[in-house]
């Protein structure tokens, strides 16, 4: 938990943090001392269990502070822990901001004011009434800017948690799926006198398959992270997109999937240039989906296509469609639902990260990643290369081709 919250542990950006169960009793805190601590619940803890956001300014010397060493004044803020697929909320986060930062802004805004105050009484004395009218609609101006400025820092704080808090949820569920079938093959092998070899060699291979299932998560999330964090090298070369395509259609073939591949790729396409491993995974990521969600004899179908300064690929496969809320779940990382028995489709489990991965794979390469769909006909999802290189700003470093331009990496 420390580490997944370093981005927002003690800093100048938030004091602490405390996270409430409906009890009153803090179960994790940046401060390790408060950890298993219980306390009354106070109105605004009680408001945030009940699911309504609060913030108000403290001393940082109420009840539940005792044996901390917050210095006031704080912004104290409380906000509702929502699980997915709950409505009550399991807890609150509690955090505390400094309050100094928004007392230097309002005075910072105040100094401005009374300086174009007295150039306004100045003028006012030497000429006319009007001047001093302005001065005062503008003062009210930035007094609102200011205000709207703190608040909206509150709400991009408050989304970042419960975007947090839902990615946590999604992989502890992968997490726990595996290490059930872990626990519960071992379980019968050591608990048994009665299996045989055969038996023996099936359930480690069940033990094997959750363990390799566990470490791909692992390792994708992993992954996504350092993407996410811009800590990704990319290695570009000069790549045909067509060739890539066609190797990774015929890879997908090659694991007898139930669905048709099919290609139609335009031949006007030149090489461009791209980390051809990393296009290659996206082209991946995009098929299996496509063809995990198809019904068996229906086909999957691969487009590559010039459009003015940038190439787009296309994957279209015939399966149930996107779910309406799908959109959200391309940027965060997304899990469907199970399918219901006999529908013919093969939906095996999966860490729900590979279209995120897939999407900022693209982005670093300057390209964007989206998606059409229609219930019940299927989804055609979509994403554009540059042909002239244009990485993003969250890409750290990419290294070229010694062929294609000089040695030296860029920095982005």
């Amino acid at each position: 938990m420390d580490s997944k919250l370093e981005g927002a542990a003690v800093s100048t950006e938030v004091r602490r943090i405390k996270v409430w169960n409906r009890s009153g009793t803090i179960v994790f805190s940046d401060n390790h001392a408060l950890i298993g601590r219980t306390f009354p619940i106070d109105d605004d803890l009680g408001e945030a269990l009940e699911g309504r956001s609060s913030a108000s300014i403290t001393d940082g010397h109420d009840e539940e502070n005792a044996g901390d060493d917050l210095q006031g004044p704080l912004i104290q803020v409380y906000v509702p822990l929502v699980f997915k697929g709950t409505t009550t909320p399991s807890g609150a986060f509690e955090l505390y901001l400094p309050y100094a930062p928004v007392q230097a802004a309002i005075d910072s805004e105040s100094n401005q004011l009374y300086l174009f105050l007295a150039l306004g009484l100045v003028l006012f004395y030497a000429s006319m009434f009007p001047v001093v009218v302005i001065a005062d609609r503008w003062r009210r101006r930035l007094l609102r800017e200011a205000e709207t400025t703190a608040l909206a820092n509150l709400a991009v704080l408050e989304r970042l948690n419960k975007l947090k808090s839902d990615f946590l949820t999604r992989i502890s569920h992968q997490f726990r799926t595996a290490l059930v079938g872990i626990q519960g093959f071992s379980e019968v092998i050591k608990d048994s006198d009665e299996l045989d070899l055969d038996e023996v060699k099936a359930f480690a291979s069940d033990i094997y398959t959750d363990a390799e299932r566990l470490d791909r998560a692992f390792g994708q999330m992993v992954e996504l992270d350092r993407m996410q964090a811009g800590g990704a090298i990319l290695k570009f070369s000069k790549v045909d997109i067509n060739e890539l395509i066609g190797s990774v259609a015929e890879s997908a073939r090659r694991g007898n999937s139930k669905p048709q591949i099919a290609t139609s790729l335009d031949p006007s396409l030149r090489a461009i240039s791209c980390d051809r491993e990393r296009v290659a995974e996206v082209l991946a990521i995009l098929l299996a989906n496509a063809v995990k969600y198809s019904p068996a004899g229906s086909e999957v179908a691969l487009a590559s296509k010039a459009e003015g300064d940038s190439v787009t690929v296309s994957v279209k496969d015939h399966g149930p469609g996107m779910p309406a809320d799908f959109d959200d779940g391309l940027f965060v990382g997304y899990k469907r639902a199970a399918s219901g028995a006999g529908n013919g489709l093969d939906r095996g489990a999966g860490t729900g990260l590979g279209l995120p991965m897939a999407r900022q794979i693209v982005e670093m390469h300057g390209g964007r990643l989206w998606f059409e769909t229609t219930t019940g006909q299927g989804s055609e999802f979509h994403f554009s290369l540059p042909l002239t290189l244009r990485p993003s700003r969250r890409l750290r470093a990419v290294s070229r081709d010694p062929e294609s331009a000089p040695a030296d990496p860029i920095h982005a």
